[in-house]
């Protein structure tokens, strides 16, 4: 619609300027009146050599300017005006009736017949231009009014057409901007949702993890406090018959409960205080290096325990890590394979590079993971359903798997039930350095978490 009142409007204004450019009856009363003027010249000359014949009056020169007026005058666009007002025939006579006055002017002599001739012809001429000019001007300003009437007329078709064009570009603007003001309200709307539905994820997360966390504790300090309850009423209903020694057995072993409620908590404790006071330096280190420093550790906690070292990178194995923290995620790593494998079984720990990557796998021959739980083992407080007769708190895999990504790593979990599993820490390769710095694997003692 607005395209459509612009296109109207520049065609109005285009009908105004030409309008204006075309004034034919503007030119045409010139040109009379210069006629007119011409002919009266050459009237004025002619009396003049009549009275005085040696005045120096050019006829001749006077009549070839009349001449060329009245070839003028004869034009197209004012013949056609003359016929317009009605008197073209009327002045193309007495025209005529001068231009056959040539041959007398050409002679250079003019007796008295032949100036009564050409006066009486120049005499009829000018009351037909007189008369003509009085018609072009009154055609002029019947002309000069009806083009004032269309010009007002298209002036107002104009300016009803730019009112109809503001309307229309209101009207678009108000629905421009009620459809911007939508589609805020809408994106609002739609990060609102976003907002919500990661507040309720926020929440559902928040909620696994009590619930992952009341199974945990339910199922880990149940039996502490079941072996101090027994144990306390034991002493209450027979303690006065009770020897010394039996008393202190019973002691002993509500004292070893408390102590395993002490370290299950010690050891949620310690893992958070440890996410908390992180502190990555990130560096080029040798992953085999640190791997044999993980086994050398977890060799002095279980001297009998056969773990196996295999080195398949042919002494490139250089990464970009905090040598502490991988040292802590192998440790973890190596210590689940420990705890959840048979004593007389070995625990292989494999060091290779692939596609770019050096990976780190700890494989025992334990009891394995299902399926399902395989998928939940890197969350906080979650345990295996095959695991809930060993002490643990469920945090070491979740802590070792964010550690890993802190290092832009990942670890991997593979497990099958009755036959073992295997979790393979992958980290960048360190192209271009090849061994680590001297203290690369000499930094601080790791930090020891809770195993999962």
């Amino acid at each position: 619609m607005l395209a459509i009142l612009l296109t109207v409007s520049l065609f109005r204004l285009a009908d105004i300027q030409r309008a204006m450019r075309n004034n034919v009856n503007a030119n045409m009363v010139w040109v009379i009146y210069q006629t007119h003027v011409e002919s009266l010249m050459l009237a004025n000359a002619v009396q003049h050599r009549l009275v005085d014949p040696g005045s120096d009056s050019d006829l001749l020169h006077r009549y070839q300017m009349l001449l060329s007026r009245i070839s003028v005058l004869n034009d197209g666009p004012q013949k056609r005006a003359l016929q317009a007002m009605g008197i073209a025939e009327t002045l193309t006579i007495q025209a005529d009736a001068v231009v056959k006055l040539a041959e007398l002017f050409e002679n250079g002599t003019i007796d008295a017949a032949g100036y009564a001739q050409i006066r009486q012809a120049l005499s009829i001429f000018s009351a037909t231009l007189q008369s003509a000019s009085g018609k072009a001007m009154m055609a002029q300003w019947e002309e000069a009014g009806e083009r004032i009437d269309t010009y007002r007329n298209a002036v107002l078709t104009v300016f009803f057409l730019m009112i109809g064009i503001w309307i229309c570009g209101a009207v678009l603007s108000v629905q421009l901007l009620l459809a911007l003001k939508k589609t805020r309200d809408n994106e609002r709307i739609r990060q609102r949702g976003i907002e919500l539905q990661k507040q309720l994820e926020n929440e559902r997360k928040i909620s696994d993890l009590y619930r992952s966390f009341g199974s945990m504790v339910s199922h880990q300090f149940r039996t502490p406090l079941a072996i101090i309850d027994a144990t306390m009423q034991r002493l209450i209903r027979a303690g006065d018959r009770m020897a010394m020694e039996e008393i202190r057995h019973r002691a002993t072993k509500a004292r070893q409960a408390t102590q395993r409620l002490n370290q299950l908590i010690e050891n949620i404790l310690q893992a958070d205080r440890f996410m908390e006071q992180l502190d990555v330096a990130m560096r080029p280190c040798r992953l085999a290096d640190i791997a044999r420093q993980a086994v050398a550790e977890q060799q002095a906690i279980a001297p009998r325990r056969a773990i196996h070292v295999v080195d398949e990178t042919g002494g490139e194995s250089t990464v970009l890590c905090d040598s502490m923290l991988t040292s802590q995620i192998i440790g973890n790593l190596l210590s689940n394979a420990i705890k959840y494998s048979e004593e007389d079984t070995a625990v292989s720990i494999r060091t290779y590079r692939q596609n770019g990557q050096i990976y780190c796998q700890v494989s025992d021959q334990g009891r394995g993971i299902s399926a399902h739980d395989l998928t939940h083992v890197f969350k906080r407080y979650f345990r295996a359903k095959a695991t809930t007769d060993i002490v643990g708190t469920g945090i070491g895999l979740h802590i070792a798997m964010e550690l890993a990504v802190l290092q832009n790593g990942t670890i991997l979990a593979c497990s099958e039930p009755g036959v073992g599993s295997s979790f393979t820490l992958q980290l960048p390769c360190h192209r271009h350095l090849r061994i680590c710095p001297d203290d690369a694997t000499q930094a601080a003692a790791p930090v020891k978490l809770g195993a999962a």
